[in-house]
Parts: C-alpha cells; structure tokens; sequence
C-alpha cells in the first residue's frame, strides 16, 4: 500500500455516539467490530457497502457489561469481548458471544485484575487474555472453565504484559516492562508447543528508545519521559520480521528477530500535549506502512522501512484512538466518535 502519489479517500462514515475503544475486521474482510465502552455498543460495519451491516444486528447493547476490548473469532457471527470499567467485578473475565441473537454463549474467568488485551489465533480457536493481574493466559474458546496454560513472565518484569500472535499463528509475542525502567522484555512462543517456554527473548533497553524517540525530532525531555512508558499493545507484522509496539505518545517499530529499535513515530496533537491515551498504530498487510491516529483528528502513514511520513489522511474532528487494516481489500478503518473507512 504506497500511499506516496494515490492518498486514500473516505469511503463512508458510521456515525457513533461515544468515542470507540477497539476495532477489528474478521478475518474475511467482509465485516468490522466497532467497540465503545462509554456507551456500552457494538456496531457491526457491512465493508463493502460501508454501511451497517444488515445481514446481521447492526448494534449490540450490553447495559450490564459494557465493552472495553472486541476481537473477531473465526466464526463470523461470534466476538470475544472484555468487559468496560463499569462492569465491577465481572471486569476481569472475557466472554464469547453470539452477535446473532446477543446472547453470552461462553465465560472464561481466572485473571484477577482487569483484561486490556486479547488477541486470537488465525489458526484455530486459541487465543490470549493479558491483564493488569501481571499474567498472560492462554485459552481455546471452544471450551469454557480454565486457561490451557497461563505463560510464565521473568520476575524483573513489572505492570501489566502485552501478548499476540503473529499472522501465521505459529508464533506469538509476550512483553512486559522491566523493573527499574531499564527497558522491555520481549519473549516469543511456538504456538504449538507453549509449555516448554519462549525460543526467543529479547531486551529493548530505555536508552534505546530515548535515543531514537529522541531523533525523530523529541526534545530531550520528552524522549526521555516517552522511553519510560509501558507499551500497550503489540502487533507483528504478516512477514514476522517487524512488531509493533503502541505506548502513550509514541508507536514504536521493533525487529523480530533482534528486538533492536527501528522506528518511532510520535503523537501528533494541535497543542503538542502528551495524551494520557495510548497511541493508536497498526500495520498494513502489505508490511509497507505503519498507520497512527492522531490527538488532532489526523492519521499519519509512515513508509515501514524508512520509518518517513508518506501521507496524513484528514477528516476526523476528534482525537483518532482507533486505527485497522482491513486483511483482504484495499480498506482501512479509522475512529473517534464516528468511525471512518478509507478505500484506494
């Protein structure tokens, strides 16, 4: 996706009333997650029709449980979500549920602190759960009751891990922050053999970081505040020698193969304020760009091997704390209240 001499042009728009808190395509591409915690909604986006989808119910209400995080299953009408902050103590469980009929098929308990991440396999029905509890599970969403494993974490580690699975789903990434902000630790799993431990672990030391936050035209200060972050959210790119690591203020770019700082790419607002959101960022499928919201409404395209701006796309009027790209066609999505899909 060369976004240099063709810009993407806003397809449609799907009006919402509430910022929205995750995004996912389904693995087909034909539909998009739509998740808004503050109004406890799930819209569901016919892609290619840019419109809500009608094939199915186009808005899901859950009063009771509110939505934090939503990812698409293999199944096209069943979701995995995550409760919202309103949820009380239901808020550390994950549910499996039936957007047909809006009904919880599936409960999966066991964190003791609030999930911030799920991440499924494109393989099968396995996928992760991460959670402020410091702990990394592993579950088969077929099944209910118990995790299949919960992923031993170094004990120089702090807060709260970040995991996913990489596209083909025979790999997947665990990260967390280490004491004393001297950096992160990476470790990467064969999907099919979990038990025996990482093959792969890697350290993305602070310094590193300050140092190329710090070159992409960061004060001092700034970099060296931004360095000490916890990553958010972490996503591989489709060839698996890029990850992508989402913090507040700033996406940074790392090798999967040596955990060395390739790029960052900093938060873009009107007042040059740091949010005290995480920055939205993802991959295309082509492994070309890297896209990131903006505090000022605005997405930026940066070229993934350069790490240079190529195109920003204008059209939001608020801060963009959702971006995806569509895995089959030419379709990006992008959100603040209102979710906007870009076609090329």
């Amino acid at each position: 996706m060369d976004f240099s001499s063709e810009p993407p042009r806003m397809g449609s728009v799907i009006r919402g009333r509430a910022p929205a808190t995750s995004l996912s395509y389904h693995e087909s591409g034909s539909h998009l997650f739509i998740a808004s915690e503050n109004d406890s909604s799930l819209r569901i986006v016919d892609c290619m029709n840019g419109c809500v989808a009608t094939d199915r119910p186009s808005l899901i209400k859950l009063q009771t449980q509110g939505i934090r995080t939503v990812r698409a299953t293999h199944h096209g009408h069943c979701v995995l979500l995550s409760p919202g902050l309103q949820c009380g103590p239901k808020i550390n469980s994950v549910y499996y549920l039936s957007v047909h009929d809006n009904k919880i098929l599936r409960e999966f308990s066991g964190h003791t602190g609030v999930v911030t991440g799920i991440s499924t396999s494109p393989l099968n029905d396995n996928f992760l759960t991460s959670s402020v509890d410091g702990t990394v599970r592993l579950w088969d969403a077929g099944v209910s009751g118990n995790p299949s494993s919960q992923l031993k974490l170094p004990q120089n580690v702090e807060g709260s891990p970040i995991a996913s699975f990489d596209t083909t789903g025979l790999v997947f990434g665990v990260s967390a922050k280490l004491a004393g902000d001297e950096g992160h630790h990476i470790q990467l799993y064969d999907a099919r053999n979990s038990s025996v431990g990482p093959f792969s672990e890697m350290k993305v030391s602070r310094k590193e970081l300050e140092q190329k936050i710090h070159a992409c035209g960061s004060t001092p200060e700034r970099a060296y505040a931004l360095s000490k972050n916890e990553w958010t959210s972490m996503e591989f790119n489709k060839s698996g020698k890029q990850i992508l690591f989402s913090s507040k203020g700033v996406v940074v770019s790392v090798d999967g193969y040596e955990g060395t700082v390739l790029h960052s790419f900093l938060l873009e607002a009107d007042d040059n304020s740091t949010s005290l959101e995480s920055m939205a960022g993802c991959f295309t499928p082509d492994n070309r760009t890297v896209l990131c919201g903006n505090e000022n409404g605005t997405v930026s395209c940066y070229d993934a091997s350069t790490g240079l701006l190529t195109r920003k796309m204008k059209g939001h009027v608020d801060r963009v704390g959702c971006v995806a790209a569509n895995p089959k066609y030419a379709q990006i999505a992008s959100a603040c209240t209102n979710t906007a899909l870009w076609i090329w």
